[in-house]
């Protein structure tokens, strides 16, 4: 399954309790992976700063989080913290 959310920085969500770790740049400089491990959940994540064709919105944190059905649970956390998350099988 799959967690997708957005954040405007790295500190929201890493310092949020919910288990983001060892980010790692990816092939471009915008792209970044790591994983999420917590107690309650694991997986997998990538990131990156979204395209805007709107030069004054500041651009967003396109997260996607991959793992097994315990991530609904990162999901109902994420989305007790303000985030807007999609959840895909």
């Amino acid at each position: 399954m799959k967690v997708i959310f957005k954040s405007k920085d790295f500190a929201s969500v890493e310092g949020s309790g919910f288990g983001f770790n060892n980010r790692r740049p990816m092939a471009n400089a915008w792209q970044y992976q790591g994983r999420v491990q917590h107690r309650q959940w694991n997986g997998t994540y990538e990131c990156e700063w979204e395209q805007s064709e709107n030069k004054a919105r500041q651009p967003e944190l396109l997260w996607v989080v991959r793992g097994d059905s315990r991530l609904f649970g990162l999901a109902a956390g994420l989305k007790s913290k303000g985030f807007t998350v999609d959840v895909e099988p």
